[in-house]
């Protein structure tokens, strides 16, 4: 079976787990000067693929170039994996396209780094798991090659084609997991939460010590720390979804068929403006050693606080004559006491819809409200709402006509799931006024 992904513009996306060693790919490499450059592929120099199906590895591969003096853009990576028919399954990030025979990825990388300088390491991971009937001992190869734009002499750059060994061989291996917790609430804020984190080795190596995440969403606080641990709190000035993550390190041997606990419960606080919450907890061996089956790595546990999230909208009230420009403002607003995050889905919390009042026209509009039909104008919030939350969406209306009292209307709509949870939906309306009468 194959994994086939649509090529979407998103970097990164598998550079926490790029941790292969690199060698460089090219065709007749000279040195770099003012007017040279060089395209690079940057590739692992050798893989190890265990023979024992489901068994997993990472691999990653990066283009960069040598003279800084240029800027190489819209890079096209293409993988030969022709040979791990029958052997390997494999997965592609957003950035790449997997043939419908599964035997080439072509990748985009549409910013390209040079050397010492603004290359910051591989900008694709393929995921390669073993399949059944893999043949113990084989000695193949991914072969690749690439080219990219430069504003540079020649304006195109070109590598040859280069290849990565992979051997297919018998390899111990630890196989962490995580048992899969049950959804807890709803439960009252204030209270307590012991979580608790069991790590199992199903593998057939022993794991010398492992490595420990813990996010959880910010109306859950943390209460335990532990020596060898990292804490980053949440950040609200941003368009994630806010939460705190614990990273640790665990020199705990976990045997095959062994089962650890954590040297003390890991405990959570619900916080007073907790609603929907999340906590998510992901467990991998210390650097250096890979995990056969990363799939039960993680867990994720939902949390439902017994709480209300208020979520209003604000009119306005402006006059003005015909033919003048009025600026109006209409927002929104959640009362609490809780937030509200679609943290699973992304979706927005909500959106505010501006029907225009008569005898006015919308000369400009904020960047994320657009027109829906004649006189109407759909804003979108964010997937998350806390309850400090003040977002306005000025408008400038064009006064066309005196109409006295002219009232258009201001309208919140939320998700089903928001709406059980507002104590109040009475303000999720509000009136836009031109001209009041007096």
């Amino acid at each position: 079976m194959r994994t086939v992904t649509s090529r979407r513009r998103r970097l990164g996306a598998y550079a926490l787990f790029a941790t292969a060693a690199l060698s460089a790919t090219v065709l007749g490499a000279t040195p770099a000067s003012a007017a040279s450059d060089m395209l690079w592929v940057q590739s692992p120099e050798a893989v190890t693929l265990s023979v024992t199906p489901g068994s997993y590895q990472e691999l990653s591969f990066g283009l960069s170039h040598d003279n800084g003096n240029y800027r190489v853009i819209n890079g096209v990576l293409t993988l030969d994996l022709s040979e791990l028919a029958g052997v390997a399954e494999v997965s592609v990030p957003d950035n790449c396209f997997l043939s419908e025979s599964g035997t080439t990825a072509v990748c985009d990388i549409w910013e390209v780094g040079d050397i010492g300088g603004t290359y910051d390491g591989p900008q694709v991971t393929l995921g390669l798991r073993t399949v059944e009937g893999a043949p113990a001992g084989g000695e193949l190869s991914i072969g690749h090659r690439a080219q990219a734009e430069t504003n540079g002499p020649g304006g195109v750059l070109r590598t040859g084609w280069g290849s990565t060994p992979v051997k297919v061989e018998s390899v111990p291996s630890p196989d962490l997991s995580l048992t899969e917790p049950a959804p807890v609430g709803p439960v009252a804020p204030g209270t307590s939460l012991p979580v608790p984190v069991t790590v199992t080795n199903k593998g057939d190596a022993a794991a010398e010590g492992f490595r420990l995440r813990v996010w959880n969403s910010y109306g859950l606080e943390l209460a335990t720390n532990y020596p060898d641990c990292a804490w980053t709190p949440p950040v609200l000035d941003t368009d994630d979804v806010p939460g705190g993550l614990l990273d640790c390190t665990f020199d705990t041997v976990v045997e095959p068929g062994a089962t650890v606990t954590l040297p003390e419960p890991l405990r959570l606080t619900v916080a007073s403006h907790a609603l929907f919450e999340r906590l998510d907890v992901s467990i991998e061996p210390l650097e250096g050693t890979q995990d056969q089956n990363p799939e039960d790595n993680f867990t994720s546990t939902p949390i439902t606080a017994e709480n209300t999230a208020d979520f209003a909208v604000q009119g306005d009230s402006v006059t003005g004559a015909a033919g003048e420009k009025v600026t109006v403002t209409i927002g929104f607003r959640n009362l609490g006491p809780a937030w509200f995050a679609n943290i699973g889905s992304g979706d927005p919390v909500g959106t505010v819809t501006l029907a225009v009042p008569a005898g006015t026209t919308v000369v400009s509009a904020p960047e994320n409200c657009r027109a829906e039909g004649s006189g109407t104008y759909r804003c979108e919030l964010r997937h998350w709402a806390t309850p400090e939350d003040r977002i306005q969406f000025p408008f400038e209306l064009r006064i066309d006509r005196v109409i006295p009292n002219a009232i258009g209307a201001v309208t919140l709509h939320t998700s089903a799931r928001q709406a059980q949870y507002d104590p109040q939906p009475h303000n999720a309306y509000a009136e836009l006024v031109v001209n009041a009468a007096k």
